[in-house]
């Protein structure tokens, strides 16, 4: 009987130690306990205010704006501008509202604009080609027609080229006895023409 009992003893045991073997792993593979590992605090780094004033741009005392030397990001952005434009942008920048210089200046032609270096006023007459010589020659020894001007050599040296509103572009080829100072004779075709041409004040525009 004793045995009986022993035996029985034993095998109840065997079976509490089983079950606390298996207890043991199910709270190994459940997570036996709740308490979590919580993440370092991180120390916060207060940050500086600043209050600079920007300085990258300025405007100079003669209304033009000016870059700034002292900030050397501004500096940089303006070399890499400099080396592709080819221009210097860390002192004055140009003024957009400049005015841009002055156009050449040329009068208007039927051939278009021709460039002129001198205007003149001069009282002008009118001759035909057989009026200077016989054989219709100028002092140049050129044929005289239509666009062959005389001129005093003092106020418009032979050769050059003159335009006239009006009469057009001619060359000042000739001279007269009573062609001096301001005054201009010009070639006609004909006695009729030239005679309704007369006497007149014209603007003589000496061209390059």
């Amino acid at each position: 009987m004793k045995r009986k009992i022993f035996k029985t003893l034993e095998t109840i045991k065997r079976k509490c130690a089983l079950c606390l073997v298996l207890a043991g792993l199910m709270m190994i593979n459940t997570g036996f306990t709740d308490k979590q590992e919580e993440p370092p605090e991180v120390e916060q780094v207060p940050v500086e205010e600043t209050h600079a004033e920007p300085t990258a741009i300025a405007v100079g005392e003669n209304g033009k704006l000016q870059v700034s030397d002292d900030d050397e990001l501004t500096r940089a952005f303006a070399e890499v501008v400099e080396a592709s434009l080819g221009k210097d942008l860390t002192g004055e920048v140009e003024d957009p509202f400049e005015e841009p210089p002055a156009p050449e200046e040329v009068v208007e032609t039927p051939q278009g604009y021709v460039p002129y270096t001198q205007v003149l006023g001069m009282e002008a007459t009118a001759y035909l080609p057989t009026d200077g010589s016989a054989e219709g020659l100028t002092a140049m020894g050129i044929p005289a027609t239509y666009g062959i001007v005389a001129v005093d050599p003092d106020i418009i040296p032979l050769g050059t080229r003159v335009y006239i509103p009006g009469y057009g572009e001619a060359l000042a080829a000739d001279t007269g006895g009573a062609i001096y100072g301001y005054r201009i004779d010009l070639c006609m075709e004909d006695y009729w023409q030239a005679m309704d041409f007369g006497r007149r004040t014209v603007t003589v525009f000496v061209l390059k």
